[in-house]
């Protein structure tokens, strides 16, 4: 990340009231998308846009505040931290940011814990609950308290078949897109709060409790069955896997039993649970191919976006045989 933290820290100094506790501020993630900073002195979370190009724009600040403090106040069951100032003049530390309560926790996504292999049913059986009890409450959480902002299914797949063009993506990851933009899955029921990247690499875990469901970048108003098609797709990834610690634990949940207890904690049919699932992982693989085309294009020169290309062929073929199944 490009920016100057003794800069960030100075801004924030001048800025809040309680700003003379300040001293530094601390990178925490990249990330793909927002940038995150640990404010010491305060132990408090500045959340800020990328420093250079990211994946998901627009980056939103007030908007991203607006969701979380709506989730927060609305749906108790899905843990976040405590939400703090929103700025959105751009001058007092480079761009607009919020600052959010720190709260414990550590998340995994690409190695699986010693914490949580040490006992391989009943931790990932508790993972799971609490995980999808997050998910469940978001699902059912009243529509009207949820800010304005909201996508159909057949607008979901549109998107990402528009970014997957914009990146230059090859032609089989743009067919699969298209085809879901002209034959859409069915909706479950009425649109509900949605997370958009409810993969378990965004939970918070302390001492095996789930204390924070993050980055809420691509929440809004769409159809639930996006987020748990999204979580299905990491089950049987293969070689191409980008994220399924986890998931080879006996107490893990199966793709059945996720789709079962979603069922029956929203009061819904999973509904072409496998198209669904189709979808969740076309709009990552149009979200690598943006990475890798940022890369080659010369737009950034993050590292980690380079690694995508070498990752994209993989999934795209994962994705591609997902889909012939599907139908």
């Amino acid at each position: 990340m490009a920016r100057d933290t003794e800069r960030l820290a100075s801004g924030l100094r001048a800025y809040l009231d309680r700003g003379r506790g300040i001293t530094g501020v601390k990178t925490l993630s990249a990330g793909h998308s927002n940038e995150t900073y640990l404010v010491e002195g305060l132990q408090e979370i500045l959340r800020m846009p990328p420093s250079e190009e990211g994946l998901l724009p627009p980056y939103d600040m007030a908007r991203q505040h607006a969701i979380l403090s709506a989730v927060k106040a609305h749906a108790p069951a899905v843990p976040l931290p405590g939400m703090l100032e929103l700025c959105t003049d751009p001058d007092v530390i480079g761009d607009p940011f919020f600052l959010m309560e720190c709260v414990a926790g550590e998340a995994f996504e690409y190695v699986t814990p010693d914490w949580v292999k040490a006992d391989p049913v009943a931790v990932p059986e508790s993972i799971c609950r609490q995980w999808f009890d997050a998910l469940i409450g978001l699902h059912t959480m009243p529509v009207a308290h949820m800010p304005a902002g909201s996508r159909t299914v057949e607008e979901e797949a549109q998107h990402w078949l528009d970014v997957a063009q914009s990146a230059e993506a090859t032609q089989d990851l743009i067919e699969v897109l298209d085809t879901l933009v002209k034959h859409p899955p069915r909706p479950s029921g009425a649109p509900t709060p949605v997370h958009g990247d409810p993969k378990h690499g965004n939970c918070l875990w302390h001492e095996g409790r789930l204390t924070a469901f993050l980055d809420w970048e691509m929440s809004r108003i769409s159809e639930p069955m996006l987020d748990l098609g999204y979580i299905l797709m990491f089950h049987d990834q293969g070689d191409a896997s980008l994220a399924d610690a986890g998931f080879e634990l006996p107490g893990w949940w199966s793709p059945e039993r996720m789709i079962g207890e979603w069922e029956k904690g929203v009061g819904r049919s999973a509904i072409d649970a496998h198209r669904y699932a189709v979808l969740g992982q076309a709009k990552v693989a149009a979200i690598i191919a943006l990475g890798a085309y940022l890369f080659t294009s010369g737009k950034t020169n993050d590292a980690r976006f380079e690694a995508f290309g070498a990752v994209l062929p993989a999934y795209t073929k994962l994705l591609v045989k997902r889909a012939m199944v599907a139908g």
